[in-house]
């Protein structure tokens, strides 16, 4: 075998090597995308997943924050109308004494006058036609006993 032979044997051994070393380092490179995309899609699966029960939690403490406030809310509303009903009763309360110190009449006490007034008016309006009818006789008696 000569030289040339033996060198152009190295160059297609080398060339052979150097082919299969090329076609390992593709199917590395395959391999690492194949292993990319599987990660990748277990990553974001995993990503989607923990963003989930963030999103719960997060709900959960503004339901609950929502609720406190709305308890907090009610029982202020409450409070508050408590003590204007008690505000409001003591300024009725105040004001009655007030009138009273003043010497005004209650409602019950002008009602019970205006029914007394009443009946003394028909009273007055009965002795009236009494006298009237009173004073007609009287006229008929002394314009017949001339």
């Amino acid at each position: 075998m000569s030289n040339i032979e033996k060198v152009e044997k190295k160059v297609e051994k080398a060339a052979d090597n150097l082919a299969d070393k090329a076609r390992e380092i593709w199917l590395a490179g395959l391999g690492a995308l194949s292993a990319v995309e599987e990660e990748g899609s277990k990553f974001y699966h995993n990503l989607v997943d923990k963003g989930t029960e963030f999103e719960n939690r997060g709900k959960k403490q503004v339901d609950s924050m929502y609720k406190d406030i709305n308890d907090k809310y009610k029982d202020l509303e409450k409070r508050i109308t408590d003590t204007f009903g008690k505000a409001e009763d003591k300024v009725e309360d105040n004001m009655a004494q007030l009138v009273k110190k003043m010497g005004v009449p209650s409602r019950e006490e002008v009602k019970s006058l205006s029914s007394k007034v009443e009946k003394l008016m028909k009273k007055v309006d009965e002795l009236s036609k009494k006298i009237d009818n009173s004073d007609k006789q009287t006229t008929k008696t002394g314009k017949t006993a001339k």
